[in-house]
């Protein structure tokens, strides 16, 4: 596995690979017209644009054998999704294609968000997930994730909730 910082310059395949990946993840569990209004409001040109040029935002493709797998977004102090002390981290998106799925890649890119945010040094990380997403929410446990809250997400005219959870990164002496 192989994990690259992108750009602005890679904009257009950031653009497709957040839609694809997203419509796979949720695009069963929710109305065309609510995904389609989602999907034109996170992952437009401008808001994209924005996010990439946001220096507390940091975007990682992620490639398997040569192929691009998935993508990895990882956020600090006000780029953050949900108001946070300075000493957080926030791996607001990690999403693979699903041919890419259940190769242990997820394990490897959050082995990877977790050094990152330990060379800025943060002692914790934390995530949303949405409540009905189990495998999901059973694997941050696995990694050691904790629910420490929740907050809404607005999908078209579905507004659901999403459980926050988060790892505390300092070693205790």
């Amino acid at each position: 596995m192989i994990i690259e910082q992108c750009d602005i310059e890679n904009l257009d395949t950031l653009q497709k690979l957040s839609r694809e990946t997203y419509t796979a993840t949720f695009g069963k569990d929710n109305t065309e017209e609510n995904l389609n209004a989602y999907l034109d409001q996170a992952y437009n040109t401008k808001q994209l644009t924005s996010e990439l040029k946001n220096p507390n935002s940091t975007f990682y493709f992620i490639y398997h054998e040569d192929q691009l797998a998935g993508y990895l977004k990882l956020n600090t102090l006000k780029a953050q999704s949900e108001k946070m002390p300075d000493n957080y981290l926030e791996v607001e998106r990690v999403y693979f294609k699903e041919e890419f799925q259940h190769l242990g890649l997820g394990t490897k890119a959050f082995e990877f968000a977790e050094k990152q945010a330990q060379k800025l040094s943060k002692d914790n990380i934390w995530l949303g997930v949405w409540e009905f997403n189990y495998p999901a929410q059973k694997f941050y446990q696995k990694m050691g994730y904790e629910r420490f809250s929740e907050h809404k997400f607005v999908m078209g005219d579905s507004v659901q909730t999403d459980f926050l959870m988060k790892k505390n990164l300092r070693v205790e002496k």
